[in-house]
């Protein structure tokens, strides 16, 4: 039984609690240790993205204008280990970005910050370069501000997710799928794109996980079983995640996951 989650959010982004009740939380479920992982979505033109009004709290657009509260959330976190006497870790979940010159700020910005690991789970769809987002959550209520077919942003969306994985700035991948919150999805159009995510997270020895909040929102994990299929008959590492924002989801249906990892006879788990 897996006795951690490195997939969690505080009130830093979009969690509902805070670092010191997320972490008194793990305590209280015997947890073994802990990674608070909350969003750093930064690129030049988020200002611009439709639902910005809704996410400006978590969103930014210089790597510079964090660097300051990222390493007082930090000690925050480093704090709250030695009050709880719990192994606690400083993560971020990164939305990565293809526009030019983003990973090497990108990677500039982790020589000035404290920090543990780093988790990828795009939330935005893009244009071909980049320069232009659009947030997967809300896509379908201004698809008709996009000049391409919406399958091309999907595509791009997998081709995305490899770049990242093939960057091995990541421990895991974060809900591969999450396309799917998208209703003109359909997995079966991209299988081509899920297998070089898969390929590029087997060649690179990148963990992805099994998170529960597909559980809480849809009643499946993310991402699906035929993907958790691909995933282990691969030999790639998963590790369950809860993708928790309140102390209330912190957890949540892992026994689940234990069970479907069992059925699927998934031998290696990310050792963390």
């Amino acid at each position: 039984m897996q006795k951690f989650s490195f997939h969690t959010h505080s009130v830093f982004s979009d969690g509902k609690n805070t670092v010191f009740e997320m972490v008194e939380q793990a305590t209280r479920l015997g947890f073994e240790k802990i990674g608070v992982s909350d969003h750093l979505s930064v690129h030049k033109n988020i200002i611009h993205a439709p639902s910005y009004q809704e996410t400006k709290k978590i969103s930014h657009q210089s790597f510079d204008e964090v660097v300051d509260i990222c390493n007082k959330h930090a000690e925050d976190i480093r704090k709250a280990e030695k009050i709880y006497g719990i192994k606690t870790y400083v993560g971020y979940e990164v939305d990565y970005f293809t526009y030019n010159g983003w990973e090497e700020e990108f990677k500039d910005f982790l020589k000035k910050i404290d920090y543990d690991y780093l988790i990828t789970g795009n939330h935005f769809l893009m244009s071909q370069n980049g320069e232009d987002i659009f947030d997967i959550w809300r896509f379908s209520n201004y698809s008709e501000r996009v000049s391409e077919n919406i399958k091309v942003y999907i595509k791009r969306h997998f081709e995305t997710l490899q770049k990242a994985v093939r960057s091995k700035l990541f421990l895991f991948l974060a809900h591969m799928d999450y396309v799917q919150k998208i209703k003109d999805y359909r997995q079966e159009d991209y299988q081509q794109e899920i297998d070089s995510v898969v390929a590029a997270l087997k060649e690179t020895n990148t963990a992805s996980e099994i998170s529960t909040k597909g559980i809480r929102k849809f009643g499946h994990f993310f991402p699906s079983e035929s993907i958790l299929e691909k995933l282990i008959k691969n030999d790639v590492a998963l590790i369950i995640s809860d993708d928790a924002h309140s102390i209330n989801e912190l957890g949540s249906y892992f026994d689940d996951a234990e069970q479907e990892l069992l059925l699927l006879k998934c031998n290696k788990r990310l050792v963390v």
